[in-house]
């Protein structure tokens, strides 16, 4: 079954998402710790995508779509905004992060090292960002 949900681009809705996330994993055999990952992977795409392709445009709305199979699940992200091929991100070396005392910069790296596969697929509906964690 396809859960689907579609907000405006404001961070605020963020905590919108994570629940809708958690509800439609709640009935899968994941671990707590899973799920909790899950949760983070797809709140972090999220969260770029309003902050960097909509540029929190409050009239510019995002879809989250969440499939659930026997042995994985996809989580597509469509946007309308400028767009952003996360596959092609360059990994972030934590140690210069630490060293540098920045916050931030390590969202797509866990997103990467949450999920099996990443896809970006540019489309007349928009910009789709699909998440594929094997389960």
């Amino acid at each position: 079954m396809k859960h689907s949900l579609k907000i405006y681009c404001q961070r605020k809705n963020l905590a919108h998402i994570r629940a809708f996330v958690t509800d439609v994993l709640a009935h899968t055999s994941l671990t707590e710790v899973e799920l909790n990952a899950l949760v983070l992977a797809v709140d972090e795409v999220c969260a770029n995508v309003i902050i960097h392709s909509s540029l929190c445009n409050h009239s510019e709305t995002l879809e989250v779509f969440a499939e659930v199979a026997k042995h994985k699940v996809v989580f597509e992200i469509i946007d309308k905004g400028q767009g952003y091929d996360i596959t092609h991100h360059p990994m972030p070396n934590v140690n210069d992060i630490i060293k540098s005392k920045r916050k931030g910069g390590v969202g797509l790296l866990l997103v990467h090292k949450i999920m099996d596969k990443i896809e970006f697929v540019p489309d007349t509906k928009g910009n789709i960002i699909r998440l594929i964690k094997d389960i």
